[in-house]
This record gives C-alpha cells, sequence and structure tokens, in this order.
C-alpha cells in the first residue's frame, strides 16, 4: 500500500518527537557516539528512517540508515532492557 505525501510527512513530524535530528547518539554495544543527520523515508516500507554516522569523524566514516522502530527499539541485555540508541 502506497501512502500518500501528506501521509508520509505526518510520520516524519511524528519521528521528530522520538529522534532528535542534530543530536548524538551512543550505541548500546560499542558506546561509540553518532550524529543523526536526517529523517527519511525508506522506499521499499516507507517506514521512517534515521540516517546517522559517527560524530567524531564524518568525513571519513560510513553513513547509516535504519529504521526508526529498530533505532528506537529496547534490547534484552542479560535481562535487563536497555534502549539500543541512547541520547547524550
Amino acid at each position: 500500500m502506497t501512502l500518500s505525501e501528506e501521509k508520509l510527512l505526518t510520520e516524519l513530524k511524528k519521528a521528530q518527537s522520538q529522534v532528535e535530528v542534530g543530536a548524538i547518539y551512543t550505541h548500546y554495544r560499542n558506546k561509540t557516539p553518532y550524529k543523526v543527520i536526517s529523517l527519511a523515508i525508506l522506499e521499499a516500507t516507507q517506514e521512517v528512517g534515521i540516517i546517522y554516522q559517527k560524530a567524531s569523524d564524518p568525513l571519513n566514516s560510513v553513513t547509516w540508515i535504519r529504521p526508526i522502530s529498530s533505532f528506537s527499539e529496547k534490547i534484552d541485555i542479560d535481562g535487563v532492557l536497555v534502549h539500543r540508541f541512547q541520547k547524550i
């Protein structure tokens, strides 16, 4: 099902309340700081995607995109739920 541009823009606005563009987040596993560059719509699924890269060396690092559902989810680590990415 293809969503209208209006609906996609609504989804992007909603995502802005969950993930802050320009903010630094650390990954639960390696604690590497990543900067959120932008939000986008993943064409294949029409889900909001988070575009991010290492904060320490943006010109020499990979730019990643991850669905917001994965970026925002909690991970079970030895029975403790932790955020996959935590804003710092």
